[in-house]
């Protein structure tokens, strides 16, 4: 294994965006008056489960994946000046096309099953969504 990175894809000094996938990342806001201890530990545990249980995810998605927020890392950013969000969460899927993430959110099921499970827990009228190309510069496995 050598020590330098390498890019995903293309040549050392220009990365190109991955023609296999692309991403959503989803800021979340917990609801209002939910502790942040129970709004992770929903999420992590009940939301997860029923969102990865549906038909549509199960076909279209290859990831899911929650970034939950660190009080520790909140500390030691705070203490070097950093400004910090105020969001409590980043989901993000991964599919192959923009068309088959969009087939998650319009697909029967999702409406009826996930987005009453998600008003449980989150703010969903905050929540915004970020469409992604995906451009590794590098991606270490270890």
């Amino acid at each position: 294994m050598t020590s330098e990175l390498q890019p995903v894809s293309g040549p050392p000094d220009k990365p190109v965006v991955r023609p296999d996938r692309v991403r959503m990342v989803a800021i979340i806001f917990r609801k209002q008056g939910m502790s942040v201890e129970d709004f992770q530990s929903y999420w992590r545990d009940e939301h997860s489960q029923l969102f990865a249980s549906i038909a549509v995810v199960k076909r279209n998605l290859f990831k899911y994946e929650q970034s939950h927020y660190s009080r520790e890392a909140l500390e030691h950013v705070q203490s070097d000046g950093v400004p910090m969000a105020d969001f409590d969460g980043l989901a993000t899927i991964e599919a192959a096309s923009f068309d088959k993430l969009m087939e998650v959110f319009a697909d029967q099921e999702y409406k009826n099953v996930v987005i009453p499970n998600e008003e449980k827990f989150m703010d969903r009228k905050r929540t915004m969504m970020f469409p992604a190309n995906i451009v590794n510069i590098f991606d270490d496995p270890t």
